[in-house]
């Protein structure tokens, strides 16, 4: 497993492939470094699949309902074989990889729930919602999956950016795509809180 270096040299230019180290990138299923390539991340790709499972506790209900004033980043509803389509595009606006997904819940309202990842000279990779509200983020290789993990959240407010108490946050968030032979992969995200455990889970699999 590789993490982020501690520190990048300033001769490389930030990329996904950087961010993860060399070892690491090599060891990602070749689908994986595919989507995550200098040219893939500045192209439009649409993937269509079902989320099997899709989890929130009492604690993960409410803040996904509290977090539709910042633009909806969480899912609002549990659920089971929920299907779904993700529009993947570059944000030129943010100078990012726009993660627009559309989740179809039976007998609801379409749920709509936008995130865009930057990488950033001075901070490494970042994923932002609406608001200025997002996280920072480390990313590595695991078991040729690619892997992104929140470090600390931040609200800025033109050019102050305030960390955000771990209490405050929907906890540690850990996303995963582990790319399959057969050109699906499956996607997984997790949030741990400090206080209330585990407050959304999601795992599904996904074709594009």
């Amino acid at each position: 497993m590789t993490t982020n270096p501690s520190k990048i040299p300033s001769n490389i230019i930030l990329s996904y492939r950087s961010l993860i180290g060399e070892k690491g990138w090599r060891r990602l299923h070749p689908d994986i470094q595919r989507r995550f390539s200098d040219n893939s991340v500045h192209s439009e790709v649409t993937y269509m699949g079902v989320m099997e499972v899709i989890y929130l506790s009492f604690f993960g209900k409410l803040l996904a309902q509290l977090c539709r004033i910042i633009g909806t980043p969480l899912a609002l509803y549990s659920g089971k074989n929920i299907p779904m389509k993700v529009n993947v595009y570059h944000d030129e606006k943010l100078k990012g990889m726009t993660w627009d997904r559309f989740y179809f819940y039976p007998n609801r309202s379409m749920n709509r729930v936008k995130s865009t990842k930057c990488i950033r000279k001075n901070t490494g990779l970042i994923e932002v919602v609406g608001f200025g509200f997002g996280m920072y983020l480390k990313v590595y290789e695991q078991n040729s999956a690619i892997v992104f993990e929140s470090t600390r959240f931040f609200w800025q407010i033109g050019s102050l950016k305030i960390t955000i108490p771990p209490l405050l946050t929907p906890g540690k968030t850990t996303v995963k795509q582990q790319a399959s032979d057969d050109g699906s992969f499956r996607f997984s995200l997790d949030v741990i809180h400090p206080i209330f455990k585990q407050v959304y889970y999601q795992t599904g699999i996904f074709r594009g």
